[in-house]
């Protein structure tokens, strides 16, 4: 199903393709190459065969915090984000499969950043 939606992209080296501020409307699967992240010049991880850009831009309408540039030649699989909400709507089965884990990993990201009254000493 979801190959019904998504479009192979190729990414020259050197070539950035999610700009820091810039609009983000697609999730990208990174198929083959590598992908380096960065905010304000400074590059902070780089990302490689079978992990993702813009996972929260399927869900989330703001501005990409980092930029993304092509560290060698990168194919990737983009997701547009209205395409999948279409998918999504007419697949009602595939939301609840989708968001489960989406949702486990959020709790897990807030229970990891937030301190207790015990452990904060107050």
């Amino acid at each position: 199903m979801i190959g019904s939606i998504a479009e192979q992209v190729y990414v020259e080296a050197g070539e950035t393709n999610v700009e820091h501020g810039g609009a983000l409307d697609a999730l990208n699967v990174i198929l083959g190459g590598s992908i380096q992240m960065a905010r304000d010049g400074k590059a902070l991880f780089s990302v490689g065969d079978g992990d993702t850009i813009g996972m929260w831009a399927l869900f989330d309408r703001q501005p990409s915090v980092v930029s993304a540039t092509a560290i060698e030649p990168t194919l990737l699989l983009m997701i547009d984000r209205e395409e999948f909400y279409d998918l999504l709507a007419d697949h009602s089965e595939m939301t609840r499969e989708l968001f489960y884990p989406l949702f486990k990993s959020v709790r897990s990201l807030l229970s990891s950043g937030i301190s207790t009254p015990a452990q904060t000493g107050g």
